[in-house]
Order: C-alpha cells, then structure tokens, then sequence
C-alpha cells in the first residue's frame, strides 16, 4: 500500500485515454459504499445505460473488481489493460505501481475501451489520498462514516471524515450521508467549502453538497437505495430502475443466502461484518434471520467466524457474543481467512475470548470448516452465518463451486 496521487496520475495521463463517460460517480465511506454502487451498476445494466464499476477487493478473481454492465470484464480485455499499464508505467522515468493502483488503471483503460457512458468508482482506503482520487469524477457520494484504518486516516472521526469527503471536486455536486454528530457535520462542510487538490492541477473551490437524512431503523440495504437515488437524480440519471435493482442485485457476500442445494450440504448466510460499525449495522438483520431460523422454522443456526485484524478485538466481538447469549447458537467454528491484505487473527486469540456456546471449535481454513460442517446433520448445524471478513466469505464461495460469471455478476440469476 502506498497513499498518494502522484504516480497513479502520472500513468493515468500517459495513458491518453480516448474516451471519458458522461458520468463519472465517486463513492467513498466507511460502510455500505460496496452495496451503493452496486446498486447504481444494477439499475444502469437494468435501464440499458452502459457502466463500468470498480470495486475492490474481489472475492475470486481479480477480474471481478472491474465489471461491465455487472459482468466481470473478459480475461482478454483485462490483460489488454494491463499491458497499457505496463507500458505506460515503464516510460521512463518509470513509475513504480502497487497491486490497487495497477487495478484501478486497467478499470479506467477498460472503461475507455469499453465506451461506457457511466463509471462508478469506488475508494478502495479514505479518499483524499486513494488511488481512486487521482482521476476526474463529475459527481461523489460519500457513505456511513466510522473510525476506521485510524493508524492511516486520523484517530478521531471528525479527522477521518475530511479524509473521505476530499472525494469532492471543485465545482461539482457531492452527496453526504448526514451524520448524527455535530462536529462531524461542521468537519465535512469544511472539506466541501475548500475542495480541490493543487498536485492534481485542480484550483481548489467550493464543491456543492447536498446531505441526505437516513432513519436509523433503516436497513443496509434500504439506506443504500436512498443515496443511490438521491445521487442519480442529481445528476439526472433515471431512477426508475433501483427499485428494481434493490429486488434483483446479487451483490456475493453481502448477506447473501446460499440454499443447501447450491452448498452441498446445509444453508449458509455470508455477511462481511468487517469492522465494528459494519457489524453493528447488520446485528437487526441478523437477529431476525435468526429468530425466524429458531423459533419458525425450527432448525437453529451455528456461527462460523474468522475477521483480519481489529483495532479492539474483544469491543468489535462483543455484540456477536451478545447476541448468541440471546439466542444460542447450536455450535460455533473459529476460523482464520485467507488471502486477505493482513494475516487474519489466529485462532488461539479468538478461541481466549469467552464465547457463550458450548461448542467451540476452532478449524484452521475455512474450507476445513466448510467439509467439519458437511459432515453433521441438519439437526446439529441449522442455518450457518458465516461473518466476519470478506475474504473468508471469498473463500467460503469458492469451496461451493460459485467461481463463474454467473455467480458472480450483478444480475445474475437466482
């Protein structure tokens, strides 16, 4: 990882582009920024306006970080992308790349080769400093806001604010998910009133904000459809198709039910509750499957978890044990994910916490805990909700055989 404009917008500009979409959509946030643009590709694929959208990281592939019309983009024309970015990047004096800027290079080269008339991008860490940041956007929103990678973007949440709405341009509307907190509210007003940054040739200015009041008893889901339609009637793309989007958007491992017949053996539930607030969003969620999955249906649920590193490991695990105090799990299995960007916390430090379970096995790989609960019968498992990291619920996916295009688009069928 390396924050910083430079080297990605000295590449960007050697690439000479030949095409720039009508629109191009900046989403950044803490929270719920994955499942906005989703939602936004969703509804354009569904309304026949051609888009682009870049998301990171994948769950399989690399190639699903850049997808067209919700499919992930060819393997030829990735590698088309990437041998621009190769090129370019060695002209001398050559410029050094990280794996993100690479990825998102070959978004944009797509994205021109593709002739989009929409490109959504999202940050992949903060914005005034992400990679994403480097080229033009005409429009940003910017999401749910939490105390987040404070080693990178500040300790306190007014400072990580201004470094997510730095996704603003000058001159330019940006849609703000008002905050509760006052502070925070004045902290992005701020960073609108000055926006711009000089090293990327943009003479600094007021951008133009709009905030978007969200009920707190709204859902994920439904918050997500609220600031997609407010950012699409800003700029005045259609919205008649997020309702439509918001019933038939298959975005993977964002609490995603995969049937017993598509697992092989029981029925799982895939959340990637990766910090405390994502968590702490989906808990009413998850609180309602599970009750239904008890007390309706009668089978119960067991818990598979594994999460990368927390800034406080027993605080952002609380809840969870919280709620399987509530209602208790049948079994839990502790795992550690794999292929994430920091080794996920080992086993040993999340078995020391205390669990309210009597079952509480911890499995090494994610696959081994897939094939541990393969074994047992349904009256002892019940609905596996797997959370924790992204990268696990990734792995978890592809023990399944859910690797194709078809899996993994957008609109896939269900």
């Amino acid at each position: 990882m390396a924050l910083g404009l430079k080297h990605t917008k000295t590449v960007l500009d050697r690439l000479q582009l030949a095409h720039r979409p009508a629109h191009i959509l900046h989403v950044a946030g803490s929270n719920g920024k994955g499942t906005v643009c989703a939602l936004m590709a969703g509804s354009l694929t569904i309304s026949n306006i051609s888009n682009l959208l870049f998301t990171s990281p994948h769950l399989i592939r690399v190639e699903e970080r850049i997808r067209v019309n919700g499919v992930p983009v060819g393997s030829e024309q990735f590698e088309r992308a990437l041998l621009a970015v190769h090129d370019a990047s060695i002209v001398h004096p050559e410029v050094r790349l990280t794996f993100f800027e690479v990825t998102y290079l070959a978004a944009m080269h797509c994205a021109s080769d593709s002739g989009v008339e929409v490109l959504i991008l999202e940050t992949g860490l903060g914005g005034r400093k992400d990679a994403t940041r480097s080229g033009p956007a005409t429009a940003s929103l910017v999401t749910a806001i939490s105390t987040e990678h404070r080693d990178i973007l500040g300790g306190d949440l007014a400072q990580i604010a201004r470094e997510k709405v730095a996704i603003a341009r000058p001159g330019c509307p940006i849609l703000l998910r008002k905050p509760q907190d006052a502070l925070v509210e004045q902290a992005m007003r701020g960073e609108v009133a000055m926006a711009g940054q000089t090293e990327l040739g943009e003479t600094p200015g007021k951008a133009f904000e709009t905030f978007v009041a969200i009920d707190a008893s709204t859902s994920v889901r439904r918050e997500a459809l609220v600031l997609a339609d407010a950012l699409f009637a800003a700029v005045g793309l259609p919205t008649e198709g997020l309702e439509k989007a918001y019933s038939q958007v298959n975005w993977p491992a964002r609490f995603q039910d995969i049937s017993s017949h598509s697992s092989g053996s029981h029925p799982y539930l895939l959340d990637a509750a990766h910090n405390p607030s994502g968590l702490q969003r989906v808990l009413a969620q998850l609180e309602q499957r599970i009750k239904v999955a008890s007390e309706a249906e009668g089978q119960g649920w067991s818990l598979l978890f594994g999460t990368s590193p927390q800034h406080d490991l027993a605080s952002f695990c609380q809840p969870l044990m919280t709620l399987c105090a509530r209602y208790p799990p049948r079994q839990i299995v502790l795992t550690e994910p794999q292929g994430g960007r920091y080794p996920a916390v080992s086993n040993a430090t999340l078995h020391a916490l205390t669990w309210p379970c009597s079952t509480v096995t911890p499995i090494a790989l994610p696959s081994d805990a897939v094939e541990h609960f393969s074994t047992q019968a349904p009256e002892n498992v019940g609905l596996i909700i797997s959370l924790g990291s992204l990268y696990m619920q990734g792995n978890l996916l592809e023990c399944f055989g859910h690797t194709s295009d078809e899996h993994l688009s957008l609109l896939a069928k269900q």
